[in-house]
């Protein structure tokens, strides 16, 4: 498994986040975070096009009426990509300051789960885990570090969650029908340097997890054994999705936040999206359907 650069015309992202395949669209959307922007294009890498937003956004998901619902520092909100107006749907109650919406993505009946972490205290677990959907918002989960890594089991029987300095992904068991997370195990530890960030699940069910600043994304079977690497030629890689017209295209979003010069002169491509052509298909992302 070969990754190659995307497009070389798309933008660096300073910290590029949240790639989701856009099927009836035909269109991936990404965000950069500290950049403040929603990005979209084709399956090409062309016709590529921004959205602005007033405040860091850490993710960005397709609603089924053709808005976006965008993780901002405050809130959750819907967006017109077109225009770049903003209505606030939601705010969690913010204990610290300096919160902000990390990673999000919703499961198969278009429910929203997303997670928050601080912007300056890293290493301080002032973050949670919240579902938002036509009934409310609710927090699953409470002294979280980095909330990352969602994703779900093709049984809809298991949700994944990343801890990302915790150095785990957790597993839950979820009924689809309730959108309740239950018990929780480990399915995936770390150690050294590398740390989970974002995540996707494949139709086999296998787990691919992004790693920061690990150069790479690993491969997990459904019982949490490594299974295989796919290499970058960066260091901070943020997240991964499935996508193309067959669900067949890994796109893996990287950062060039941190790096200094002689770290950017080693990975000069830090920032751009690559692709991996995989044998074994992906899942379709579910738009919300608060």
């Amino acid at each position: 498994m070969q990754a190659r650069l995307f497009h070389d015309k798309l933008p660096v992202a300073n910290l590029g986040e949240g790639p989701y395949w856009h099927g009836s669209e035909s269109r991936l959307y990404w965000v950069d975070i500290s950049g403040k922007a929603i990005h979209r294009c084709d399956v090409n890498g062309k016709q590529h096009e921004i959205c602005n937003t007033p405040a860091m956004v850490g993710f960005a998901v397709p609603e089924e009426n053709g808005q976006i619902i965008a993780g901002l520092e405050d809130g959750i909100y819907r967006v017109d990509f077109s225009t770049g107006t903003m209505e606030n749907l939601a705010r969690p109650h913010q204990a610290h300051a300096h919160n902000r919406f990390n990673d999000g993505k919703c499961d198969r009946r278009g429910r929203l789960w997303a997670g928050t972490m601080n912007e300056l205290e890293h290493s301080k677990p002032f973050g949670a885990l919240y579902r938002y959907d036509k009934t409310g918002l609710y927090e699953r989960e409470k002294n979280v570090c980095i909330s990352n890594g969602l994703g779900w089991s093709p049984d809809d029987k298991i949700m994944y969650y990343a801890d990302t300095i915790g150095r785990v992904i957790w597993r839950y068991t979820y009924d689809i029908e309730t959108g309740q997370a239950g018990d929780r195990t480990v399915f995936a530890k770390f150690s050294g340097k590398s740390r989970p960030d974002g995540l996707c699940v494949d139709s086999q069910g296998r787990v691919f997890s992004a790693q920061w600043p690990g150069w790479s994304i690993e491969i997990f079977t459904p019982d949490g054994k490594q299974e295989g690497r796919i290499g970058l030629p960066v260091p901070q890689v943020s997240s991964c999705a499935f996508g193309g017209p067959q669900l067949k295209t890994l796109f893996i979003t990287t950062a060039a936040k941190g790096l200094d010069k002689k770290q950017l002169h080693e990975a000069p491509l830090s920032g751009k999206i690559f692709i991996v052509e995989m044998d074994v298909p992906g899942l379709p992302e579910t738009p919300f359907k608060g």
